[in-house]
């Protein structure tokens, strides 16, 4: 099995397509799952004419004529097909000059530079069946499939992440030890961070599903400076509350996401408009620490049970989240009160 490499400009894509001789998707390849903002941000990488990986592809011949059938690339040729058809204008997150515009609203020069614009593609001719699915086994196997806080990044970039990201790095993440070199490494940090920032921006909500959602609609964030020190000042009074000398979070069940996520959420509601006072850090300390020597699922008082029930089954439920929210907002409200 010999494979060779060209260079094809997108004008060969789309006249392949168009006169029949293109097959986007065999039978072992995926349907289509890219998202709108994967398709755009994808069209705005040629049009700034940053390359894009390989596309593979078999090549058979049927009456004289050559037809090509896509073993790897099905999501990238469609979005370039599609764009090229006014499937979609270059909405968000799309920031550029041509924004809102479909491919025939585009000046004459850019079209010109877009079908120029050439894809490396590595092709064989006439390959067994059995090897063209050998091949896209080996070129899946090895390559690590990206999460879904890496597909954000990718398909919303902006300022809700950015400040997610910048967020990420704040000393406190470190010595709180939230998050693992693990987590870390595939952005399950900044993931969480945009938990946290939804609350801020949107009040609890219902599970991660929400967060692409969130991404788009602040991939502009006005008021960024604002939302930025609004989340800090209540990191900061978690921090005063878990001193690291007198009771450090990372030695406690609330470094863990669904308490901190209750945490946060709480701390964040009661210190609307109000100051944390420092005399009463100690009485709400002690508070903390009975919960976290006696929540869990087997303990004799009935709201720990229930907690650390609401922890464990379904714990991203808005109904959870809320229920812990208020559970720890009776126990610090103190904090805050007068």
């Amino acid at each position: 099995m010999k494979w060779e490499s060209y260079s094809h400009p997108i004008s060969d894509v789309r006249d392949w397509a168009d006169n029949e001789r293109l097959e986007l998707r065999p039978d072992f390849q995926r349907n289509e799952v890219w998202t709108q903002a994967a398709q755009i941000m994808l069209i705005d990488t040629i049009l700034k004419g940053i390359p894009i990986p390989k596309i593979y592809i078999k090549s058979i011949v049927k009456n004289e004529k050559t037809y090509r059938i896509v073993v790897d690339g099905q999501q990238r040729l469609t979005a370039i097909l599609k764009f090229i058809r006014d499937d979609f204008p270059l909405k968000k997150p799309y920031q550029g000059a041509y924004f809102n515009m479909k491919y025939s609203e585009l000046p004459e020069s850019v079209h010109d530079d877009f079908i120029r614009y050439k894809i490396d593609i590595n092709e064989i001719f006439n390959p067994s069946d059995e090897e063209i699915r050998d091949l896209y086994s080996r070129v899946n196997k090895y390559t690590v499939q990206l999460n879904k806080q890496e597909l954000r990044k990718a398909d919303f970039p902006g300022d809700f992440i950015s400040l997610a990201e910048k967020i990420s790095e704040n000393s406190f993440f470190d010595t709180s030890k939230i998050f693992s070199v693990k987590q870390r490494r595939r952005m399950l940090d900044v993931e969480f961070i945009e938990e946290l920032l939804a609350i801020t921006l949107e009040g609890v909500q219902d599970k991660k599903d929400y967060l692409d959602k969130v991404c788009e609609k602040y991939i502009i964030l006005d008021n960024k400076e604002d939302i930025e020190q609004k989340f800090l000042g209540v990191i900061e009074d978690i921090s005063q509350i878990f001193d690291l000398e007198k009771f450090p979070i990372c030695d406690t069940r609330f470094k863990q996401k669904s308490d901190f996520y209750s945490l946060f959420a709480c701390v964040l509601q009661l210190r609307e408009g109000k100051e944390l006072r420092i005399e009463k850090l100690e009485e709400v300390r002690n508070e903390l620490r009975v919960m976290d020597e006696y929540i869990g699922p087997q303990s004799d008082n009935d709201e720990y049970r229930e907690y650390a029930t609401r922890c464990l089954s379904d714990a991203n439920s808005i109904a959870n989240r809320n229920w812990r929210t208020e559970f720890m907002r009776k126990r610090m409200a103190i904090l805050y009160e007068g």
